[in-house]
């Protein structure tokens, strides 16, 4: 077996991570490789690969890793890829894989905007900040086609979500019992002004603080799950790929795929240092 570690060393725990654990646990030599989150790197020439680091160095390595066995050791800062275990399936755009969100309009652009070194030193609060700051209402005209029904409007966030969580909340919780895609659509109030930032509160509280615990749609917002479903924009938008930023325009194609080889999620309570694995196990449960 030809194995690659690689280590985003811009995540905000990858200090924690133990290569001699990890050198134990698979029993054979380890090609360790340190990354920036913008330095490439390839997995040419292996056929077992170990991604640390958080949700965008899981997504760039779902990206370059097709069709060999991969091992994900979460060490980013919320890790929300990796809260539903072992990944079997993960979610695909115009043939573009996300193993959970992909999302354009309210909030989305915290993912990717969040400084590497304030991640690092302050963890999840270090997206505190970028939640005022992209509290905006968007106005994103778009169609949407979700097996066999149809809508169109103008939207201040668009999401396909294959998870139960994110930015933070457990919100979809049928989830856990109907493990799909999602869509969740939220209807624009209008302009970006103090009073639609108002009006926009209260279904956001009721989505993201409530929860939703069955397939909704009503005249704000919807929440369904999917198998085959299109979103066509006017213009382009700037959409959060698990944590990484991504231009998408025209017509969306959203499927499922099964993965031949699931991810392998390593726990960091056995291969994080001592002291980093209380705080990252909580995180990943």
């Amino acid at each position: 077996m030809k194995c690659k570690v690689i280590v985003n060393k811009d995540s905000g725990n990858s200090n924690k991570v133990n290569i001699d654990a990890l050198k134990q646990y698979f029993g054979c030599e380890l090609d360790i490789q340190y990354i920036g989150a913008s330095d490439n790197w390839s997995a040419e020439g292996y056929d077992t690969i170990v991604v640390c680091g958080g949700d965008g160095t899981l997504h760039n390595a779902l990206v370059k890793c097709h069709n060999k066995q991969l091992f994900y050791l979460p060490c980013g800062t919320l890790n929300e890829g990796a809260r539903k275990g072992d990944i079997s399936a993960i979610g695909k755009v115009n043939d573009q894989p996300f193993h959970y969100v992909c999302a354009a309009g309210s909030f989305t652009q915290i993912g990717y905007t969040a400084n590497n070194k304030s991640k690092q030193r302050f963890k999840a609060l270090a997206y505190l900040p970028k939640v005022f700051s992209s509290y905006h209402c968007h106005q994103i005209p778009a169609t949407l086609k979700i097996d066999d029904q149809q809508h169109s409007g103008e939207y201040t966030l668009l999401m396909v979500i294959r998870s139960k969580c994110c930015f933070g909340f457990n919100f979809n919780k049928q989830f856990d019992k109907r493990p799909s895609l999602y869509m969740l659509a939220v209807k624009s109030c209008g302009k970006d002004n103090f009073v639609n930032k108002i009006r926009l509160f209260f279904p956001f509280f009721r989505i993201f603080f409530c929860g939703i615990g069955k397939p909704t749609q009503n005249k704000k917002w919807l929440l369904l799950p999917f198998s085959n479903a299109t979103i066509t924009l006017e213009k382009q938008h700037d959409f959060c790929f698990d944590g990484e930023k991504i231009v998408l325009q025209g017509k969306l194609s959203f499927c499922e795929q099964q993965l031949t080889k699931p991810i392998v999620i390593l726990q960091p309570s056995c291969f994080c240092h001592k002291k980093a694995r209380k705080k990252l196990k909580k995180i990943v449960e």
